[in-house]
C-alpha cells in the first residue's frame, strides 16, 4: 500500500511537472513573509517543512516530501517541524520531539503516520504512545523520560511560538530561508507544492 502510493505520487509530480509551466507570482503561488524569521542553518538554505501527524494531507504526501528531500541541493539543509496552532497541535508536537528525543525520527516518523491514518490509532495520552513505542522495540522507561524531559518540553513550547511567525495558513507547509513560504492551496495542488519551492530554494540560492 505505502509502495504504490510512492510510485503514484512521484508519477503524478512529473505528470504535473511536464503540464504546469515553472511561473511563480507572488503572494499568489507563495507568501514572502514581512518579517523573516531567523534560520538555524547557517550558510545553508533552510528547507522546512509544517506538518501535523494526525493531518491527512501531510500523510499523503510524506512519500512524495521523503523522496523530494533526498534530492535536495547540497547548499540546503531539510527540517522537520510540527506545527502548533492550537491546544488539540500539541500531542502531535510532543510525540516528534520525543522520537527525536529517542534518536529515532528516521525509522519511526513514517511508521507513525500509518498508525494513525491506516491502523487508526488515536493516541489520546501518553500511556497509549508509550505502549506504541514499546511495539516498536523502545524501552518504556526511556520513552516516558524522553516525555518528561525538558529538551522535549523546550522544544514543543518554540514550535508553538515559531508556528506564528510564519504566518501559515495550515499545513503541510514548506518555509524556504525563513523568508518565504507555500502550501498546496497557494501552489495550486500538494504536488505543485514542491516545484514551487524549488524555485525558492534557487532563488534563494543565487
Amino acid at each position: 500500500m505505502q509502495q504504490i502510493r510512492l510510485l503514484l505520487s512521484i508519477f503524478l509530480l512529473s505528470f504535473s511537472t511536464a503540464i504546469f509551466a515553472e511561473s511563480y507570482i507572488e503572494g499568489e503561488n507563495y507568501i514572502t513573509l514581512d518579517k523573516p524569521v531567523k534560520t538555524v542553518t547557517g550558510d545553508k538554505v533552510e528547507v522546512r517543512e509544517l506538518f501535523w501527524y494526525y493531518c491527512p494531507h501531510c500523510f499523503n504526501v510524506e512519500p512524495v516530501l521523503s523522496n523530494w528531500v533526498k534530492k535536495l541541493p547540497s547548499n540546503t539543509a531539510f527540517i522537520r517541524q510540527p506545527a502548533v496552532f492550537s491546544d488539540r497541535w500539541i500531542n502531535g508536537a510532543i510525540f516528534y520531539y520525543v522520537l527525536e528525543q529517542l534518536n529515532e525520527v528516521d525509522r519511526l516518523h513514517g511508521k507513525l503516520f500509518d498508525a494513525i491514518h491506516l491502523q487508526k490509532m488515536a493516541f489520546t495520552d501518553q500511556e497509549d504512545f508509550v505502549d506504541w513505542l514499546g511495539e516498536q522495540g523502545i524501552d518504556k522507561d526511556k520513552a516516558n523520560g524522553a516525555f518528561k524531559s525538558f529538551s522535549v518540553r523546550v522544544k514543543v513550547n518554540k514550535s508553538k511560538i515559531n508556528t506564528v511567525k510564519y504566518h501559515t495558513s495550515g499545513v503541510p507547509a514548506l518555509i524556504i530561508n525563513g523568508k518565504y513560504w507555500t502550501d498546496a492551496s497557494h501552489a495550486g495542488s500538494e504536488l505543485r507544492m514542491f516545484k514551487v519551492a524549488d524555485y525558492l530554494i534557487a532563488k534563494e540560492s543565487k
